[in-house]
This record gives C-alpha cells, sequence and structure tokens, in this order.
C-alpha cells in the first residue's frame, strides 16, 4: 500500500471513531440556601404548606430547558434534571422556607385544599429560564393563605432575574437556585408579617 492510501484509511479510522462519541451527559440539581450564611428570621413556630406549584409545559422535562432568542427554546439532552424539576422546585422552596423560618414546620404536597396548617403557600410559575451567559428570568404568581381566625390570603407576581456568571449550565443552574432563594425569601416575609 502507498503512504497516501495508508493515510487516507488512517484519518477515515479517526474520524468514524471521533464522530462514534457522543457528549458526556451532565446531571443537575437546584440548591437551596446555605443555612450559615442566611439571615433567620424570629418568626413563630407554624405549620406551612408549600403547594401546589405548577410550571409550564415547556419546563416539565427531563432536559434543561433555555432561552436561544424571544421565540425559541432549547431543550439539552445532554444537560439534564437528576429528577422532577416541578418536584425539586417546591423542595428547594420549602426547604428554603425551613431556613428562613426555622421556628416553623414545612410540608410539600400538591393538594389545593387548605390541610390542618397555619398557611399554605401556592405557586404558579409562568416563566423560569434564560440564555446561557445571560440572565435567568423568574416570572411567578404566588399566594400565601393563612388559616384559622385570622384568615387572610395574599396573592403576589414577582418578576426576578439574575444574571448568569459564567457560560455554562452549571452557572445557569446556580442562577435560578439563586432566584428560589429570592422568591423564598418574599415568601417569608409574607408569612411573618401575618403572623
Amino acid at each position: 500500500m502507498n503512504k497516501t492510501i495508508l493515510s487516507a484509511l488512517l484519518i477515515s479510522s479517526l474520524l468514524l471513531v471521533a464522530c462514534g462519541t457522543s457528549p458526556k451527559t451532565q446531571i443537575y440539581i437546584l440548591s437551596s440556601i446555605e443555612r450559615d450564611t442566611t439571615p433567620i428570621m424570629d418568626a413563630q413556630n407554624v405549620v406551612i404548606k408549600v403547594g401546589p406549584v405548577s410550571i409550564p409545559d415547556t419546563l416539565d422535562k427531563a432536559p434543561i430547558v433555555s432561552r436561544i432568542d424571544s421565540n425559541s427554546l432549547l431543550a439539552d439532552d445532554y444537560n439534564r434534571w437528576s429528577g422532577d424539576y416541578r418536584d425539586d422546585i417546591q423542595r428547594i422552596i420549602g426547604e428554603n422556607l425551613s431556613i428562613l423560618l426555622p421556628k416553623s414546620h414545612i410540608a410539600l404536597g400538591q393538594e389545593t385544599m387548605l390541610l390542618p396548617e397555619d398557611f399554605q403557600v401556592i405557586i404558579n410559575i409562568r416563566e423560569f429560564y434564560g440564555q446561557l451567559g445571560g440572565s435567568v428570568t423568574l416570572n411567578v404568581d404566588w399566594t400565601v393563605a393563612r388559616k384559622g381566625k385570622n384568615k387572610s390570603i395574599t396573592v403576589k407576581k414577582s418578576v426576578l432575574q439574575e444574571n448568569t456568571i459564567g457560560v455554562d449550565y452549571k452557572d445557569y443552574v446556580a442562577a435560578q437556585s439563586r432566584l428560589l432563594a429570592k422568591l423564598s425569601q418574599e415568601i417569608s416575609n409574607t408569612i411573618k408579617n401575618n403572623q
């Protein structure tokens, strides 16, 4: 065999090997606020139910969804959530509230009726994505309903933004976690003010 044919076969083999390898799938999870660095609010011992939580169908999937432009989204099959995204959001908000209101007992549930708790937090996420290397938006309607003789319902809308620190999915998920921390702070302030 001459050198040209041998070189062509070698290059073809290398290209086939390179084409046959797919990128490694990365799995991500949202994180709660840190217990050590969080100012604790002085609040009464109450039972708080977090749920139901609703998210758009465009986000209710295993691949992480980010925005390409104003009319396009990308669901990345190689960057995925570790479990059910809606349940993870609910869990993180519950964990954040347990840190911000440490005397409280937090329950998670998707039922809409009020059970034997003092407060129920209902969350309807309208938008929770952004661009890699840009900003992430959390557009959410939320309700805090108080039971007992001092019944009250507080309904609010929050549109929160957070810049990503870098351009990869790790930074993107970290920005989403910081947005859930901001939302949790607003919710905990409302609960404290209604006690």
